[in-house]
């Protein structure tokens, strides 16, 4: 699993970049995120990501400490795909 370190009260860019492991031509239709503290049952944030040709970018900002998940789902043809992040705040 990816982890992303962060400082409590930082503002950050997490960026995926999306490759075919085909080496097969892609687009992106669209992607959204949520971020969940651990332990909690409703996210924390929640929203559009920007995509930049085969690059998902997602600003988060967590309110507390502790450990997140930050879930990006993103659409490519017919497919749904979903990637998780651990997020350390400390």
């Amino acid at each position: 699993m990816k982890i992303v370190e962060l400082e409590h009260g930082e503002n950050r860019h997490v960026k995926l970049k999306i490759h075919s492991c085909k080496q097969e031509d892609f687009y992106i239709i669209d992607a959204k995120y949520s971020l969940l503290r651990c332990g909690d049952e409703v996210p924390e944030e929640e929203g559009t990501c920007n995509i930049h040709d085969k690059v998902i970018d997602t600003v988060i900002n967590p309110k507390r400490t502790g450990m997140y998940h930050l879930k990006i789902t993103y659409y490519i043809l017919d497919e749904t795909l979903i990637d998780v992040i651990e997020v350390k705040v400390t």
